[in-house]
């Protein structure tokens, strides 16, 4: 190894293994066992550190040349300049003033603790009992940090302490079944208080000017060249989007067409799902259609699966139910030792009386093949099992990159489509009308995060072009304001695959599988850095 690239290696390791030193929630979050139990510190000055770390980093990454790297090492380099500009933006436009996640962090650390506690209970049972003793210090220091918080977040913030009681009550019944200490009804009891207080500080807080939450032009167009691998302007991105949205409801025009003429896709989707009768229990449903889409994926060829992961799918708690409405996947750490993933089912059937409601309510998950695709097999789960066996030891935290892992996640919902795995006509209805949905989601991506679409115009956008009530597309775009780039990603990254698919499998003759096992073997990148440096 040259002296340069030892060098680039030993500012990966110094950098991230000071971070993790310093970050205890953060190490516990990818894997690693020496910040258990533990908060981050929340307050400004540790923020500033971090922030000069970060720009002291950048400044020696610009020492390295980058043809003295390998292919490899250069993948890294691209990957830790992009979090560390993001990271440093976010600072620099004070994001830590605006956002109040402080519930969501503990409710998040916490929860993953209680994870933990289907194999190692006592383990899991103390982290919790500690993380309990050091809510309301973490909780009074951040709710210090936001100075005027950001409507939208706000209200997010308000959705998760109505949560609250649901949660605490979760904690409370896995600490009795596990330990059951004298200490744990005052610990829950104090923490609950801190929640309290922390939700009545930051809603007494005037608010920032709406809007507050849209990092501009300047930075969006950074985050599209340097985070989502793309060399095309801000102009270039909302093309590609007018051109993708005429083309998809071209095709959506002439699919609705052939299957029932006069009527719409929705009134023709909402038609099979009326008569879509379920038996039996929805998870149980879910378990055995995902196990089918695992086996047809095996005899299609379409790519090698993993061995020794687990995937658990479980009902969403209660406390989760009112931020996933349908299902949701959370990946393993990238260092666990287990690498068990959780895909959650949100069945609120089991809340309703009647027969009829409960069957209205298990009906709004037709089209669960798709989603099994999408969140578990081949999707998500097995697309992130596979970057967490990253020989690279810090390619695995690189997992910020939204255009590879959503445009992966569509990548298979297509293949379920070309390779006849989802034969119904109306799921293929459905999956060109979420592929108008994953369309309009980069316009309204683009024109929020530069301020030429306000929230309620993004809202009305959503309802007005893809039928969405207004709940719904409020809480689309909820998420949309707190991740620029993320929301354009997804399709985006399905136009990516295909770009190379079409280069590699029909042009230079790869099989299906080769193709996604080689797509799948460098990680959570950019597709165009993949192809610059992978296909030597």
């Amino acid at each position: 190894m040259s002296s340069v690239s030892k060098a680039f290696e030993k500012l990966l390791d110094d950098y991230f293994n000071d971070f993790y030193a310093s970050h205890p929630a953060d190490a516990t979050y990818v894997g690693l066992t020496s910040g258990e139990g533990q908060f981050n510190e929340a307050t400004l000055p540790a923020l500033r550190r971090q922030h000069r770390r970060r720009q002291a980093a950048l400044a020696n990454l610009d020492t390295i040349a980058p043809s003295a790297l390998s292919n490899e090492q250069n993948l890294d380099r691209l990957a830790f300049r992009a979090r560390l500009l993001r990271e440093c933006e976010d600072f620099e436009r004070g994001r830590h003033t605006l956002d109040p996640h402080g519930l969501d962090e503990v409710f998040d650390f916490l929860l993953r603790e209680m994870q933990r506690g289907e194999t190692e209970p006592t383990r899991a049972a103390k982290n919790i009992r500690s993380l309990l003793s050091g809510t309301p210090r973490y909780l009074t220091k951040a709710a210090k940090l936001i100075d005027r918080p950001e409507r939208v977040w706000r209200s997010i913030m308000d959705g998760t302490f109505n949560a609250a009681d649901s949660f605490f009550d979760a904690v409370a019944s896995f600490l009795k079944t596990n330990g059951n200490k004298k200490e744990d009804e005052t610990l829950l009891r104090l923490a609950k208080r801190a929640c309290t207080k922390y939700h009545g500080s930051v809603m007494a807080k005037h608010l920032a000017k709406p809007g507050s939450f849209a990092i501009g032009a300047n930075m969006l167009q950074r985050r599209i060249r340097d985070e989502l691998g793309l060399d095309y302007t801000i102009g270039q991105v909302e093309a590609v989007a007018l051109s993708e949205i005429d083309r998809i409801s071209g095709l959506l025009k002439t699919a609705s067409t052939k299957l029932i003429r006069n009527k719409s896709v929705e009134a023709i989707v909402e038609g099979a799902r009326g008569r879509w009768r379920p038996k039996g229990e929805l998870l149980a449903i879910y378990q055995k259609t995902n196990n089918e889409i695992i086996r047809k994926f095996k005899a299609a060829k379409a790519m090698t699966f993993p061995k020794g992961d687990s995937l658990k799918i479980t009902l969403v708690p209660d406390f989760m139910s009112h931020v996933i409405p349908m299902a949701a996947y959370s990946p393993p750490g990238p260092f666990d030792k287990r690498q068990r993933g959780y895909f959650w089912v949100n069945d609120l059937g089991l809340k309703k009386k009647s027969e009829a409601d409960k069957l209205a309510e298990r009906q709004q998950h037709f089209g669960l093949e798709l989603t099994c695709a999408h969140e578990a097999y081949p999707g998500h789960h097995l697309q992130f099992i596979f970057a967490n066996a990253h020989p690279r030891k810090w390619r695995r935290i690189f997992d910020e990159h939204a255009i590879f892992y959503e445009g992966w996640t569509l990548w298979c919902e297509q293949m379920c489509v070309d390779l006849g795995i989802i034969k119904s006509p109306e799921l293929k209805l459905q999956q060109l009308h979420d592929a108008l949905w994953r369309c309009h989601r980069i316009l309204v991506d683009l024109r929020l995060q530069t301020g030429a679409y306000s929230y309620a115009q993004a809202v009305k956008h959503m309802q007005k072009h893809l039928g969405f009530t207004k709940a719904r597309a409020e809480a689309d775009v909820n998420w949309y304001t707190g991740s620029a780039g993320v929301p354009m990603s997804y399709w985006l990254g399905r136009l990516e695959n295909a770009r190379l698919h079409k280069k590699l499998v029909e042009g230079r003759g790869w099989s299906l599988r080769r193709f996604n096992d080689w797509l799948l073997s460098f990680g959570t990148l950019p597709q165009s850095w993949i192809e610059k440096y992978g296909l030597n």
